[in-house]
């Protein structure tokens, strides 16, 4: 299994292509995507959308426990 998978990650403005390794927490994600693209954001609740497969992940649960593959559209959804 790959250790790293290439994701189109949808922002509110844009798309964009990003690399993630397989093996990490929801939280951590989504703590490094803000960082980067909407700093100075804190969120309360959240969850990933895999949205090409219908799933939904919370922030507690690793990415490598789901079947998110290369090429997926995902989406950060408060809650």
């Amino acid at each position: 299994m790959e250790q790293h998978i290439n994701i189109t990650l949808r922002l509110r403005e844009s798309d964009v292509d990003i690399r993630i390794p397989r093996r990490i927490e929801v939280r951590r994600l989504v703590r490094e995507v803000d960082t980067i693209f909407n700093p100075g954001i804190k969120r309360k609740k959240y969850q990933l959308r895999i949205v090409n497969k219908g799933l939904l992940i919370d922030e507690g649960k690793h990415l490598s426990d789901y079947p998110m593959t290369t090429g997926d559209l995902v989406e950060i959804e408060e809650i």
